[in-house]
């Protein structure tokens, strides 16, 4: 009887982890009720296998993985799947599936540091989204934990490097299991490396769900009027603007477009100026400055060619300057003296 139990478990397990296969790699919508009628089928199949599990004895509290016989190994996957599974329902309340899938994911971790598969220190504990006893009262952000986040990031990203490669030895392995081969060694590894991936996603989906206790809390809060809604900053209004040349011509325009804010060239200089958004005119000839005199230009051109003219005169000099030195130099010296070493 018992045997044929075993044989029914084990069948109802493998169609299971199957079906859960199908979903997790699905592109279905996940609100379709295609999806959602897998993942229900797949959760009642479960369900129904953690039942036989626990009417057959299969674990006992006191044996380490290593003395288990390798078909039980197996087994220990079925809190992680009901979890990943009833992450996926869409039609329940999310809160209420939200800590039922915390429940799954730390009941596998559990497990799994009970029987030595995977030294995990402290297994996270429960969160859950309707606490009573601080409901009422608002948390008070606090500065963010960086030597924490830092160890989290780290562990986050060893977990993701080892699954890689976890991933790639369960592909091999199961080529191997489809074949012909069933040598127990090999399907025991399969399954410890299957035991330890889902390991690692746990950790990181419990990570998740903490995030979105969270967010499901404050939403619980603001919609019970608990959390007084942020004030949203007023837009700046967007106005066309007219540049005219001088207030004439400013006049003139805002007859014709009454509704519309007119600006001669100084007064949208000066008001870009007051906002910031430009600098103030300096002394050193600013198109501002040029546009406010009209002989500032000429003015400038006038200087610019006295002092071309002076640069002349004193070129000039220099020139008749060094012109009478070589005179000179010539008068005293003929023409081939200086060094004439070597010689004769």
């Amino acid at each position: 009887m018992n045997d044929d139990k075993d044989e029914s478990l084990s069948q109802l397990f493998d169609n299971a982890i199957k079906l859960h296969g199908e979903v997790s790699d699905s592109s279905e919508d996940t609100n379709s009720n295609g999806f959602q009628d897998k993942v229900k089928k797949g959760i009642l199949m479960l369900e129904d296998a953690t039942r036989l599990v626990s009417i057959l004895d299969v674990f006992s509290r006191n044996e380490n993985y290593s003395e288990m016989p390798t078909e039980n190994l197996k087994y220990f996957l079925l809190p992680v799947l009901l979890g990943d599974l009833s992450n996926k329902i869409t039609e329940n309340e999310r809160g209420d599936v939200v800590e039922n899938v915390q429940i799954y994911y730390i009941d596998y971790l559990q497990r799994c540091k009970d029987y030595g598969f995977a030294d995990l220190g402290r297994v996270p504990k429960m969160i859950p989204v309707k606490d009573d006893s601080t409901e009422e009262v608002e948390e008070v952000p606090r500065m963010p934990d960086l030597s924490k986040m830092n160890a989290e990031r780290s562990a986050k990203m060893t977990r993701y490097k080892q699954n890689k490669q976890l991933e790639a030895d369960i592909k091999e392995l199961k080529v191997v299991l489809d074949g012909a081969t069933h040598d127990e060694d090999v399907i025991r590894d399969y399954h410890l490396k299957m035991i330890q991936r889902f390991v690692n996603t746990s950790l990181d989906e419990l990570n998740s769900l903490e995030m979105e206790v969270g967010v499901l809390k404050h939403m619980a809060r603001v919609k019970a009027g608990k959390v007084a809604p942020v004030a949203e900053k007023p837009l700046r209004k967007m106005e066309p603007i007219i540049i005219t040349k001088d207030k004439m011509q400013k006049e003139v325009y805002g007859l014709g477009y009454p509704s519309l804010p007119v600006l001669s060239v100084d007064e949208f200089y000066e008001k870009r100026v007051s906002e910031g958004w430009w600098k103030p005119p300096s002394s050193g000839g600013a198109l501002q400055d040029r546009a406010a005199d009209p002989e500032y230009e000429a003015r400038m051109i006038d200087q610019e060619e006295r002092e071309k003219d002076d640069k002349i005169d004193r070129d000039d000099v220099e020139a008749r300057e060094k012109t009478l030195g070589w005179d000179e130099w010539t008068d005293d010296h003929r023409r081939g003296e200086g060094n004439r070493h070597n010689m004769g």
